[in-house]
């Protein structure tokens, strides 16, 4: 067997690993917000007093393309949002259990100048936040929002 032979088996054997593991791998979530869905109810927020009307809403993440709201893409025809994770954690609570903390932001500015900023917290299957809408930085809209991740089908 030449050198050249023994390099060209070792690349083929090296592609095959990549592509075997690639295919295994693929389907799998890519970060710890990524295939959830969280049920959220959003109350856009005057001068520090939440509206007593608020609007139920669905937050879904995926991580090659990021959030969906149908509130933001009704409202300000925002389609899928990149976000990005600031902090993936884990506590003890009091009880000596687990859980898991995120925080994420996600800031994106329009063709008409108009900024949208998004600061989430998820811990364990809760998500709170809140959603800032300003032009040339001055406060247009600002909503909070809470809710609880949506159950999975089996």
């Amino acid at each position: 067997m030449t050198l050249k032979n023994i390099i060209i088996s070792s690349a083929v054997l090296v592609a095959g690993f990549f592509t075997i593991n690639a295919t295994i791998y693929k389907g799998g979530p890519k970060d710890n917000l990524d295939k959830r869905t969280f049920n959220v109810f959003i109350t856009e927020v005057k001068d520090g007093v939440a509206a007593k009307k608020g609007v139920a809403d669905e937050m879904e993440f995926k991580a090659g393309k990021g959030m969906f709201s149908q509130f933001l893409f009704d409202k300000y025809e925002h389609k899928y949002l990149k976000y990005e994770i600031t902090k993936d954690s884990v506590f003890m609570d009091e009880q000596n259990n687990e859980i898991k903390w995120i925080e994420a932001e996600i800031s994106t500015t329009d063709k008409d100048d108009q900024t949208t900023l998004l600061k989430l917290k998820v811990e364990e299957y809760e998500i709170s936040g809140e959603i800032k809408i300003t032009k040339k930085d001055k406060l247009k809209k600002k909503y909070e929002f809470t809710g609880k991740e949506k159950p999975k089908k089996k």
